[in-house]
């Protein structure tokens, strides 16, 4: 067997591949006897009819499956040969089969990127501390205390900060509605009728709370705010809106105290005592959770900034569109409509495009260094994801097996056991320091990537 390598961009190749005669003669002979021996012809016995009278009948079926089985054979015997990381095989051209029995043909191949792995042991990663304080259950507490407040009438008085208020408000851009002239900008900042709010500096716009305070039930009140010019929404920086705000209820809160009857109505048969136990058990069980989810982004942003390398286009296309499709879903279930996610579409095809290559290049890195450490996915731990899956769906586990073999999905789940733990790998071997949440919260931002769920 000859075989010619042409290596293109974006990581594919062409593998010419040309078939001695022998070979191909010898495919031939045992495909024909094959169809011989299931043949039923009029006049003969099961597997008696005469090898002519087989190739002549058959003759355009015995060529089909001559070029199928021999293409595939030597495809992967020159993949083997050739040693490449071969993702997929596209199209197969140009077979032509010589009257010499001499087979040729061209076989497309997607290849997995070539790169020199960087270091991947003793990765620096910076962490918040694990333990949890006693201000931290506080807080906790005071949350829920929050959502089981009561919500009283303020009266013989006018609003001030910190109080809570029910209000109609609109707001205008240049004498038009925001939300047509900045269709991207918040509904919250839009107008809204019955809008519970909590007068505090950060209350929808600088100054926004600060124009309410000494207003009474009843009125209404016109003012201007200049949105700040670092803005998250590029359109309305700098701009001014217009309100006109209708306080229709003013509410203080009244906090629960904090004592056993309180602990009661959140977990029934505790103390408060008790619940403060239990609030900083699941604590700490959310901070280590949090600590190990930052270890595996600031690895995967180390190594990520590590390597440059092309990667296979029709790869980024796929995992794109797959991003777009979660973005567009988000943006729907969070009241977002069709037109503004329109408007947008450039922006979303852009951080889709990002977000996929980014993603794709920590598997292939993540997926290098399971090779080279000889980490791989075992029948118990494929198991127990499947029985995970089974019990999260409520679904049998052969039932949950067969979805995703008819899906031809079974590869991708024991990909993201294997990309999973690799990563725990690196977090195992990664060289931690415990530092203030800031620095924490910064060393993560630096490193900051796209690659939350690593996927082939």
């Amino acid at each position: 067997m000859h075989i010619e390598l042409e290596t293109l961009p974006n990581c594919v190749a062409n593998l010419r591949v040309e078939l001695p005669p022998d070979r191909v003669t010898q495919e031939r002979q045992s495909i024909v006897k094959d169809f011989q021996g299931a043949a039923r012809l009029p006049g003969y016995r099961a597997g008696k009819a005469p090898r002519g009278l087989i190739e002549t009948r058959y003759k355009k079926e015995i060529l089909e499956e001559l070029q199928r089985k021999l293409v595939s054979s030597a495809t992967r015997e020159a993949i083997a040969e050739k040693k490449l990381r071969v993702l997929s095989v596209g199209d197969v051209r140009e077979v032509s089969l010589g009257q010499d029995d001499t087979l040729r043909f061209t076989a497309r191949v997607i290849t997995a990127p070539e790169f020199e792995l960087p270091e991947y042991k003793g990765l620096a990663v910076k962490v918040p501390p694990a333990e949890v304080g006693d201000e931290d259950v506080d807080r906790t507490l005071n949350n829920l205390r929050e959502r089981l407040a009561d919500f009283n009438d303020i009266e013989g008085r006018s609003l001030q900060m910190d109080d809570f208020s029910v209000i109609d408000f609109a707001a205008r851009l240049d004498g038009q509605p925001v939300a047509e002239a900045v269709p991207e900008a918040p509904k919250e900042l839009s107008g809204k009728e019955n809008f519970w709010i909590k007068l505090g500096p950060q209350t929808l716009l600088p100054g926004f709370s600060e124009a309410l305070v000494g207003a009474a039930a009843g009125e209404t009140r016109d003012f201007s705010l200049l949105v700040p010019e670092d803005f998250p929404i590029e359109p309305l920086r700098a701009k001014t809106i217009e309100y006109t705000v209708k306080v229709r209820e003013l509410k203080t809160q009244a906090l629960p105290e904090l004592d056993d009857a309180f602990a009661e109505k959140v977990v029934p048969g505790k103390t408060l005592a008790e619940l403060r136990e239990l609030a900083k058990g699941q604590l700490g069980a959310e901070r280590i959770a949090q600590i190990e989810d930052a270890k595996r982004r600031q690895i995967l942003g180390h190594l990520t900034a590590a390597a440059e390398f092309e990667l296979p286009v029709e790869f980024v296309r796929g995992e794109t569109q797959r991003i777009m499709n979660d973005i567009v879903k988000q943006n729907q279930e969070r009241g977002v409509s069709d037109e503004e996610i329109r408007t947008n579409e450039p922006d979303i095809v852009s951080n889709a495009d990002v977000a996929a290559r980014e993603r794709l290049k920590g598997a292939f890195m993540l997926t290098r260094i399971a090779e080279k450490e000889g980490i791989k996915v075992t029948r118990e731990e494929l198991e127990g994801r499947l029985a995970n899956l089974a019990a999260r769906h409520g679904m049998s586990r052969d039932k949950v097996l067969k979805n995703l073999q008819d899906r031809d999905a079974l590869g991708s789940l024991e990909e993201e056991i294997l990309l999973g733990k690799t990563l725990a790998f690196l977090t195992a071997n990664a060289s931690v320091e415990t530092v203030t949440p800031q620095e924490a919260e910064k060393a993560s931002e630096e490193t900051e990537t796209h690659t939350e769920t690593p996927t082939l």
